[in-house]
């Protein structure tokens, strides 16, 4: 008589490498194909742009981290096609803690969060000054007419 063999059992994969390098790699998978899925989805933005409508308020809430950045927006949107300066931004606000330099980061972090998701930015330079896209305007509707009936609740 023979003796019984224990039938071979293959090992899984986490036991060969390690629960915790398997883990992170499927972590990581998974977050390149997030990262892929949200290329896709820009692509089809971009592609899809002239049927889109964009709102101020899916805007703003794209954009817009808090309500800094809203008051921000809402002084560019004012500022009409030559823009403002940052100085001139952060004087408006009114607080100390605001400096020019952080109204400028403020508003490249608006255009990154922006340009990641809908390929779109929120304002550019004009010189030293900072202005709305046309796209922001279309957005925003930032006529001085539309800007009064908002403030006036008409």
């Amino acid at each position: 008589m023979e003796p019984s063999k224990k039938p071979s059992q293959k090992r899984a994969e986490y036991d060969k490498v390690g629960k915790y390098k398997y883990i992170l790699r499927r972590f990581n998978e998974v977050h390149e194909d997030i990262k892929a899925l949200i290329i896709t989805q820009r692509y089809m933005i971009k592609g899809l742009e002239h049927e889109f409508l964009f709102d101020k308020k899916y805007v703003e809430d794209a954009a817009c981290k808090d309500e800094f950045d809203r008051e921000i927006l809402w002084e560019l949107r004012g500022a009409g096609v030559d823009g403002l300066l940052p100085r001139d931004i952060s004087k408006r606000l009114g607080s100390r803690k605001v400096t020019a330099w952080k109204v400028t980061q403020r508003i490249r972090h608006l255009n990154d969060r922006l340009d990641q998701l809908i390929g779109q930015t929120a304002a550019e330079k004009r010189g030293m000054n900072w202005a709305l896209t046309s796209f922001m305007k279309e957005a925003w509707g930032s006529t001085k007419e539309e800007m009064e009936k908002e403030e006036f609740g008409s």
